[in-house]
């Protein structure tokens, strides 16, 4: 028997015991990768890692680095979530890191954990560093600090002043619209009749007889009688016509009928120039006088005009 002839016997021999054997050893292979190596503080960078073992297989990558901090800085911290696939037996991890320290930062990630029926397999991640470069200038001697800047002094409000100048705005105001309701406050009615004494006397005032303006001083008085008697006498309009003011009117007894007179004539002096002398608008100037006068004391017997009226009645009889 020949020496290749007794290995393979041998082989016989124990490969149905190793066949028999369920518990076979997990074979796992790992691989990672930093990208890039080298960064500056803030700078995000990649952690790719990939692991290949047989079907079947769990893998647990951790959720990130380790969290603690170092002199109270964090070096290493994780951005987002992480990214994990597979492509068929291999498991594929994806981890996106920002740097907060400068030199040689280890990633500080725990072990990855692959199981199967029972075994289990740590491959380590240790290893696995990022270089953070400073972007100080290698001699820092060479840098020159700003200066200080001076302590934040807040002002100091006067804040009598201010509110001394808001009362003050507020009297203004006040002021002004007191003044607004005083001029625009609802004048008094005046007395129909104290309006027509005041018409005529102002009427007077002009010397317009004496300047030869007779026909205008005749119509002027005349529409000073048609405001009194529009404003006393219900149902007189100052738009009505000479008989439609007599009709409502109604003209009583003394001077009240020379009224109708009066105002045709009036008629005839505005709307056909007829010539009108001095003493005839001087006559027809008392006479509108007495009209009104005489309406007056008819239907307000109460005033001073009805009793003086009749005063003089009485000494006449």
């Amino acid at each position: 028997m020949s020496f290749v002839t007794l290995a393979l016997l041998l082989w016989q021999a124990k490969a149905p015991q190793a066949a028999q054997n369920p518990r076979a050893e997990l074979s796992v292979q790992m691989g990672y990768r930093v990208n890039p190596d080298t960064v500056i503080i803030g700078q995000p960078f990649n952690l790719f890692v990939k692991v290949l073992a047989p079907k079947g297989v769990r893998f647990e990558f951790p959720p990130g680095p380790d969290t603690t901090t170092s002199n109270g800085v964090r070096p290493i911290e994780l951005r987002g979530e992480k990214v994990v696939t597979m492509l068929g037996d291999t498991a594929v991890a994806l981890y996106s890191l920002v740097a907060w320290d400068i030199g040689t930062q280890p990633l500080r990630f725990p072990d990855v954990r692959v199981t199967f029926e029972g075994q289990e397999r740590r491959p380590t991640l240790a290893g696995a560093s990022v270089f953070v470069k400073s972007v100080l200038p290698a001699d820092t001697s060479l840098r020159i600090p700003k200066p200080a800047r001076p302590l934040i002094v807040l002002p100091v409000i006067n804040w009598l002043l201010w509110l001394g100048l808001l009362a003050a705005a507020i009297a203004v105001v006040l002021l002004w619209w007191a003044w607004r309701r005083w001029r625009n406050r609802p004048k008094r009615p005046v007395d129909p009749y104290a309006r027509a004494q005041q018409e005529f006397a102002r009427l007077d005032a002009r010397h317009l007889l004496e300047d030869g303006q007779r026909a205008e001083y005749f119509a002027a008085m005349v529409d000073v009688a048609r405001e009194y008697l529009a404003a006393r006498i219900p149902g007189v309009r100052r738009s009505d016509t000479t008989s439609e003011l007599l009709r409502a009117m109604k003209p009583g007894s003394g001077a009240e009928m020379d009224l109708a007179r009066l105002l045709e004539h009036a008629d005839l002096v505005k709307f056909a120039r007829a010539d009108v002398s001095i003493e005839e608008a001087r006559e027809a100037g008392r006479t509108l006088r007495a009209v009104v006068d005489h309406v007056e004391a008819r239907v307000n017997p109460e005033s001073g005009v009805a009793k003086r009226i009749a005063a003089s009645k009485e000494r006449a009889a």
